[in-house]
Protein backbone atom coordinates (compact mmCIF):
# COMPACT_ATOMS: atom_id res chain seq x y z
CA UNK A 1 0.00 0.00 0.00
CA UNK A 2 3.38 1.70 -0.09
CA UNK A 3 2.90 2.94 -3.45
CA UNK A 4 -0.34 3.53 -4.91
CA UNK A 5 -0.69 6.29 -7.05
CA UNK A 6 -2.82 9.58 -7.01
CA UNK A 7 -6.38 9.90 -8.05
CA UNK A 8 -6.90 12.60 -10.25
CA UNK A 9 -9.36 15.05 -8.69
CA UNK A 10 -12.38 15.44 -9.99
CA UNK A 11 -13.74 18.91 -11.10
CA UNK A 12 -17.50 19.56 -10.13
CA UNK A 13 -19.26 20.29 -13.28
CA UNK A 14 -21.98 22.48 -13.13
CA UNK A 15 -24.50 22.31 -16.04
CA UNK A 16 -24.32 25.24 -18.44
CA UNK A 17 -26.13 28.01 -17.69
CA UNK A 18 -26.33 30.91 -20.87
CA UNK A 19 -25.84 34.28 -18.79
CA UNK A 20 -26.22 36.59 -21.39
CA UNK A 21 -30.12 35.50 -21.96
CA UNK A 22 -32.40 36.56 -20.19
CA UNK A 23 -36.05 35.49 -21.11
CA UNK A 24 -39.19 37.19 -20.90
CA UNK A 25 -40.72 36.17 -17.50
CA UNK A 26 -36.76 37.00 -15.94
CA UNK A 27 -37.23 40.54 -17.49
CA UNK A 28 -40.82 41.17 -16.44
CA UNK A 29 -39.79 40.23 -12.72
CA UNK A 30 -37.08 42.85 -12.96
CA UNK A 31 -39.43 45.34 -14.59
CA UNK A 32 -41.82 44.58 -11.70
CA UNK A 33 -39.22 45.47 -9.10
CA UNK A 34 -37.91 48.28 -10.66
CA UNK A 35 -41.94 49.69 -10.62
CA UNK A 36 -42.26 48.75 -7.22
CA UNK A 37 -39.18 51.05 -6.55
CA UNK A 38 -40.13 53.38 -8.56
CA UNK A 39 -43.82 53.59 -6.88
CA UNK A 40 -42.09 53.48 -3.25
CA UNK A 41 -39.32 56.19 -3.53
CA UNK A 42 -42.20 58.57 -6.04
CA UNK A 43 -44.54 60.38 -3.36
CA UNK A 44 -41.99 60.92 -0.96
CA UNK A 45 -39.80 62.59 -3.54
CA UNK A 46 -43.13 64.37 -4.71
CA UNK A 47 -43.40 65.54 -0.75
CA UNK A 48 -40.15 66.83 -0.95
CA UNK A 49 -40.30 68.68 -4.06
CA UNK A 50 -43.66 69.58 -2.96
CA UNK A 51 -41.88 70.79 0.08
CA UNK A 52 -39.32 72.99 -1.42
CA UNK A 53 -41.44 74.68 -3.56
CA UNK A 54 -43.69 75.84 -0.81
CA UNK A 55 -40.82 76.90 1.20
CA UNK A 56 -39.32 79.15 -1.71
CA UNK A 57 -43.03 80.75 -1.94
CA UNK A 58 -43.24 81.33 1.72
CA UNK A 59 -39.38 82.97 1.61
CA UNK A 60 -40.40 85.15 -1.47
CA UNK A 61 -43.44 86.29 0.64
CA UNK A 62 -41.87 86.85 4.23
CA UNK A 63 -39.38 88.93 2.10
CA UNK A 64 -41.80 90.86 0.21
CA UNK A 65 -44.08 91.82 3.47
CA UNK A 66 -40.62 92.98 5.06
CA UNK A 67 -40.01 95.25 2.23
CA UNK A 68 -43.45 96.38 2.93
CA UNK A 69 -42.90 96.88 6.73
CA UNK A 70 -39.48 98.67 5.83
CA UNK A 71 -41.50 100.93 3.89
CA UNK A 72 -44.26 101.36 6.37
CA UNK A 73 -41.77 101.93 8.76
CA UNK A 74 -39.73 104.46 6.95
CA UNK A 75 -43.23 106.79 6.03
CA UNK A 76 -44.01 106.54 10.17
CA UNK A 77 -40.50 108.35 10.42
CA UNK A 78 -41.67 110.85 8.52
CA UNK A 79 -43.89 112.30 10.56
CA UNK A 80 -40.77 112.64 12.85
CA UNK A 81 -39.22 115.36 11.14
CA UNK A 82 -41.12 119.02 11.65
CA UNK A 83 -41.01 120.34 7.97
CA UNK A 84 -42.96 117.07 6.47
CA UNK A 85 -45.40 117.50 8.95
CA UNK A 86 -45.83 121.22 8.18
CA UNK A 87 -46.21 120.31 4.40
CA UNK A 88 -48.76 117.61 4.80
CA UNK A 89 -50.79 119.98 6.26
CA UNK A 90 -50.28 122.72 4.04
CA UNK A 91 -51.28 119.75 1.56
CA UNK A 92 -53.72 118.15 2.94
CA UNK A 93 -55.58 120.28 5.35
CA UNK A 94 -54.68 123.42 3.95
CA UNK A 95 -53.44 125.00 6.54
CA UNK A 96 -51.38 128.63 6.31
CA UNK A 97 -48.60 130.01 8.20
CA UNK A 98 -48.89 133.39 9.96
CA UNK A 99 -48.95 135.98 7.97
CA UNK A 100 -49.43 134.13 4.71
CA UNK A 101 -52.44 135.28 2.46
CA UNK A 102 -54.67 132.37 1.06
CA UNK A 103 -55.54 132.49 -2.68
CA UNK A 104 -58.39 130.85 -4.03
CA UNK A 105 -58.09 130.50 -7.89
CA UNK A 106 -61.26 129.89 -9.89
CA UNK A 107 -61.47 128.54 -12.91
CA UNK A 108 -62.54 130.90 -15.73
CA UNK A 109 -64.51 128.25 -17.57
CA UNK A 110 -66.93 127.89 -14.86
CA UNK A 111 -70.27 129.85 -14.90
CA UNK A 112 -72.32 130.44 -11.86
CA UNK A 113 -75.28 127.92 -13.20
CA UNK A 114 -72.62 124.94 -12.87
CA UNK A 115 -71.31 125.84 -9.33
CA UNK A 116 -69.56 123.04 -7.83
CA UNK A 117 -70.43 124.21 -3.82
CA UNK A 118 -73.77 124.68 -2.77
CA UNK A 119 -75.15 128.06 -2.10
CA UNK A 120 -77.27 129.10 0.96
CA UNK A 121 -80.44 129.61 -0.96
CA UNK A 122 -79.98 125.84 -1.25
CA UNK A 123 -79.38 124.62 1.83
CA UNK A 124 -82.50 126.32 3.27
CA UNK A 125 -84.39 124.92 1.12
CA UNK A 126 -83.70 121.31 1.26
CA UNK A 127 -85.03 120.52 4.53
CA UNK A 128 -83.87 118.00 7.39
CA UNK A 129 -83.91 114.61 7.39
CA UNK A 130 -86.08 114.11 10.00
CA UNK A 131 -88.94 116.81 8.51
CA UNK A 132 -88.75 114.43 5.55
CA UNK A 133 -89.70 111.47 7.21
CA UNK A 134 -92.43 113.07 9.59
CA UNK A 135 -93.27 114.54 6.46
CA UNK A 136 -93.81 111.24 4.76
CA UNK A 137 -95.43 109.66 8.46
CA UNK A 138 -97.78 112.57 8.95
CA UNK A 139 -98.98 112.79 5.52
CA UNK A 140 -101.88 110.69 4.05
CA UNK A 141 -101.77 108.96 1.12
CA UNK A 142 -103.09 110.01 -2.03
CA UNK A 143 -106.66 109.29 -2.73
CA UNK A 144 -107.58 105.63 -4.32
CA UNK A 145 -108.50 106.89 -7.80
CA UNK A 146 -105.02 107.85 -8.28
CA UNK A 147 -103.76 104.58 -7.12
CA UNK A 148 -103.06 101.96 -9.94
CA UNK A 149 -105.10 98.71 -8.36
CA UNK A 150 -105.09 95.35 -10.34
CA UNK A 151 -108.60 94.01 -11.97
CA UNK A 152 -110.58 91.95 -10.03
Amino acid sequence: MANRSPRPKRQLRLPAVDTQRLDISSLAVIAFVLLIILGAVYAPMKNFFDGRTEIARLNESIAAKQAEKDALLEEIGQYDDEAFVRQEARRRLGVIEPGETAWRIVDPRLTPESSVTTSSTDEAVQPEWYEVLWDSVATSPSPAGDMHLPVQ
